[in-house]
């Protein structure tokens, strides 16, 4: 979004500045937030893998007491090891899916939360959600006119938009009339003016 881009719609440059200055923050606060997940998930794999360090070294030094059971001691370490490798990758891969949803839903013009919420649910199911390939779903905005079908009131086509448009536009154009309006003369009754056009 840009300030000209406002201005153009008819936003006066102070609001424009204004709005910038909000969507900045709004930006910000999101970032920040990401930044906060994405450690959180670092932390506890780099604790995982320092653990795993640790015991695998403690393993090497009983070398020679028991080779079998040092070995499979080893195997169940590097199994946990490659495990939460796994898990990090799946965590990472999840949140960067719902980065994108996230656009995707703020471009369409999705308001709801729980609209949100419930195509996010979709569109991440294991088993019948949508393939996540190369940074996107794929299928995504087929995904969506399905949802529209049954929700018209999901989001607005662009269609939509420009009837919508349109519509405010002749209703600015339409004459605007008030009802008659009267001044006491003093006696009782009113005298009816003649209206004023707005």
């Amino acid at each position: 979004m840009k300030k000209e881009e406002l201005i153009a719609l008819g936003i006066s440059e102070e609001v424009a500045a204004k709005v910038m200055a909000i969507n900045g923050a709004d930006i910000e606060h999101a970032k920040a937030a990401k930044d906060k997940e994405r450690k959180s998930v670092e932390d506890e794999r780099d604790g995982y893998k320092t653990r795993a360090e640790a015991a695998e070294e403690t393993l090497k030094s009983f070398d020679g007491i028991d080779p079998a059971t040092v070995k499979q001691e080893v195997a169940n370490w590097q199994a946990k090891a490659t495990q939460l490798e796994k898990d990090y990758t799946e965590k990472i891969t999840q949140r960067d899916q719902r980065d994108w949803l996230k656009e995707k839903f703020d471009s369409y013009g999705i308001a709801s939360p729980f609209a949100r919420s419930a195509l996010q649910s979709e569109c991440m199911a294991k088993e019948t959600g949508l393939k996540w390939k190369d940074g996107a779903f794929l299928g995504f905005d087929d995904f969506m006119k399905s949802a529209k079908e049954k929700d018209s009131n999901l989001y607005k086509t662009a269609e939509e938009k420009t009837e919508e448009a349109d519509a405010e536009a002749a209703r600015r154009k339409a004459p605007n009339f008030t009802g008659p309006t009267g001044k006491d003369r003093g006696d009782g009754e009113k005298k009816f003016t003649v209206p004023y056009v707005f």
